[in-house]
């Protein structure tokens, strides 16, 4: 019999079938289940041995992508072979699978091997399909007459292996194709967040059939038939080879042909963004899903089993900046140059596609985040070094952020985190915790006993290079020994902010203070004149994310011992008193007024405090120039009575004082709101 509860069991086998199996994808999954000891969860046995894995696919590359994968294959016992074939065949899914054997008719065999067939599960991962650039009727036959011809080999297999067996589970590959955006009566649009709820509404008919697909998973799963489960890829990259006809594979193209040597013109503008993940994150989410236990998928899926995998938003030129930042100055001159051909057209296509996905639920089976984009470079580059051109070089992974093994678990500490941590105020309040004297029981830096506290800053941006400029300057002058984590983030990204917080609860156990910095601005434009996505977006970085970090701070400080903490939040003389043409930045600064204020009520059951300062006029980079225009304190700002006049400013140093004398208040003493502006500045009398 086999286990009747979670464990392992060393004599149960499985077999592993892997459809699309000689495309880039299916070798990385091939390659990382060897790699994880050639072990997958197979009902209630939590790691039960691989002992064959099917690689199928229309047509046998004629290399692997990975020269160690049969290798590594032989040497862990591991029966490895292709079988080439089309889904649609139903003949063909039925010899994959495994099932023509035991009727005594047909081909194909299964791969047995004359083994105890009762003693071995099956895990199905179809990722097999033709992309959105082929003709209707193709994918039609392949990505949905396909998946029902592989779902059903399954029920076959089923209905020959019954319990106590467990169900075999099927792993389907599906897409945020599903999901329809770009046309004015879209229930969707480019600005909203899409989730796992989103309703399908596809534009094409790939979108069509993997909707379709998604929902005979269910089904099938329903009944009992097979464990399914499913995961909505975005865009993955870097893909390595020739490029695929995806209309999105210019996002891998940026950085493979520059770092080949080759030039590459691209048909999308620098600025639109897309989501996308890296490669090994996508695997390493479709096998967590897959790993996640019978129990927990029913409790967190039901009947609905498939989930977006986390993305992360960037644009062509973001890639090509990261690319770029990461080589070594001395071989940049061996990049192949970069083009833009800009089809309006796909353009507008692509930049109508949502970018925010809610990825809840795959994160709670254990997926991991979507890396930053500097990993997914980094990643490509390590796995295919012969496709760099000779000479090419990466900086040396020291200069990224330090890995988090780097911090030693260390009680006698308090902690800061801080977003917008890479410039302006934000480096200055870092500079200046660092040299440490705040927090504690007594907000000196000092615990019960009167012993001085090591610093511990966590600095937060979405760019690697300034954070660690800024973790430099925290180490120049602190004085002492520090511990500082440099955490690339967007804020504005849900997934980001929720590994943040893993990370710091990890690494640290703990946060004692929370700066919440990170703001922007768009140019001075009249109410009827402003663009709702800028609009939005400034509600988003402002408001929101504000919100998001100050919601996962607080879960951390209310369980953590001694409890509590206190949360600062940058607001702005712009919280009571606009200038004209500022709509969207006072409208989010207001917010988070109201927003302190009621993170302070609700703080008060865990010990955690919030205030606000409102700042005038600091000479940051937002100042020196507002949202990239024309305008800046020392050209001149818009006034009440219609002139522009220069304003006085005062220093990011004086500002970072102010942050440090809140922070240095014992926690049953709070400034709720405090205005720091220069002291000639027309506020007082503004309109």
């Amino acid at each position: 019999m086999l286990p009747s509860k979670e464990g392992d069991a060393d004599d149960i086998t499985t077999k592993v079938v892997i459809t699309g199996g000689g495309g880039f994808l299916g070798q990385v999954l091939a390659r990382e289940i060897l790699k994880r000891g050639r072990r997958l969860r197979s009902g209630s046995v939590a790691s039960a041995r691989v002992v064959e894995i099917v690689l199928a696919d229309i047509v046998e590359p004629e290399e692997y992508l990975f020269e160690d994968l049969e290798s590594s294959a032989r040497a862990g016992g591991v029966a490895l072979r292709f079988e080439v074939g089309d889904v649609s065949d139903v003949d063909y899914c039925r010899s994959i699978i495994g099932v023509q054997n035991r009727g005594g008719g047909g081909g194909g065999g299964g791969g047995d091997d004359g083994e105890d067939d009762d003693r071995r599960g099956l895990s199905v991962f179809h990722l097999g399909a033709v992309m959105s650039g082929a003709p209707p009727d193709l994918a039609l036959r392949v990505n949905l007459q396909g998946t029902i011809n592989m779902l059903e080999a399954t029920r076959e297999w089923r209905e020959a292996h019954p319990p106590p067996l467990p169900r075999p589970t099927f792993m389907f590959s599906s897409a945020g194709a599903t999901v329809g955006a770009g046309r004015d009566a879209d229930w969707v649009t480019r600005d909203d967040t899409i989730s796992d709820a989103t309703r399908s509404a596809p534009h094409t008919t790939y979108g069509t059939t993997k909707a379709c697909a998604e929902l005979l998973l269910a089904d099938y799963s329903r009944r009992g038939f097979c464990d399914g489960r499913g995961v909505r890829l975005p865009t993955v990259v870097v893909r390595p080879g020739a490029p695929n006809a995806a209309t999105t594979s210019c996002f891998s193209a940026v950085v493979r042909e520059p770092l080949s040597g080759k030039d590459v013109v691209l048909p999308l503008g620098s600025d639109v963004l897309h989501a996308v993940t890296g490669y090994r994150a996508a695997i390493g989410g479709i096998l967590a899903v897959h790993d996640a236990a019978p129990d927990d998928v029913d409790r967190l899926l039901g009947h609905d089993r498939t989930v977006f995998l986390p993305t992360r938003a960037v644009s062509l030129g973001q890639l090509a900046g990261a690319m770029a930042s990461l080589v070594e100055p001395d071989s940049s001159s061996r990049l192949g140059r970069l083009a833009y051909d800009v089809d309006e057209t796909l353009s507008e296509i692509v930049g109508s596609f949502p970018t925010k996905v809610n990825s809840g639920r795959a994160l709670a089976l254990g997926a991991p985040p979507a890396p930053a984009v500097e990993v997914m470079i980094r990643e490509y580059c390590e796995d295919f070094a012969r496709a760099l051109a000779e000479g090419v070089a990466l900086r040396a992974m020291e200069e990224d952020a330090p890995p988090p093994a780097a911090i030693e678990p260390n009680r006698d500490r308090v902690v800061a985190l801080i977003t917008g941590g890479g410039s302006g105020i934000g480096r200055a309040v870092a500079v200046q915790l660092a040299r440490g004297g705040w927090g504690g029981v007594d907000g000196r830096g000092n615990d019960g006993d009167g012993k001085s506290l090591r610093v511990g800053l966590v600095l937060v941006g979405r760019r690697p290079e300034p954070l660690v400029a800024t973790k430099e300057l925290c180490e120049e002058f602190s004085g002492a020994e520090i511990d500082i984590l440099t955490m690339p983030t967007d804020v504005t990204n849900e997934d980001d902010v929720r590994r943040l917080m893993g990370c710091i609860q990890s690494q640290f156990a703990r946060v004692d203070l929370l700066f919440n910095n990170a703001g922007i601005n768009i140019a001075p434009s009249s109410v009827e004149d402003i663009d709702s996505a800028d609009f939005q977006k400034v509600i988003d970085t402002n408001v929101t994310a504000c919100w998001r970090m100050a919601k996962g701070v607080m879960r951390l400080m209310s369980t953590q011992q001694p409890q509590g903490g206190r949360i600062i939040n940058n607001g702005s003389i712009s919280s009571h008193t606009p200038r004209p043409g500022s709509a969207p930045y006072t409208a989010s600064k207001h917010a988070v007024l109201g927003l302190t204020k009621c993170i302070a009520l609700d703080g008060r059951r865990s010990n955690i405090t919030c205030g606000q300062i409102d700042f005038g006029n600091v000479n940051s980079d937002m100042t020196k120039a507002v949202g990239g225009s024309a305008y800046s304190m020392s050209a001149g700002m818009p006034q009440a009575n219609g002139t522009i006049a220069p304003e006085p400013c005062f220093s990011v140093e004086d500002a970072a004082k102010a942050v440090f004398s809140m922070a240095a208040l014992p926690l049953d003493a709070n400034v709720l709101n405090m205005t720091v502006m220069a002291s000639q500045m027309p506020f007082v009398g503004r309109g």
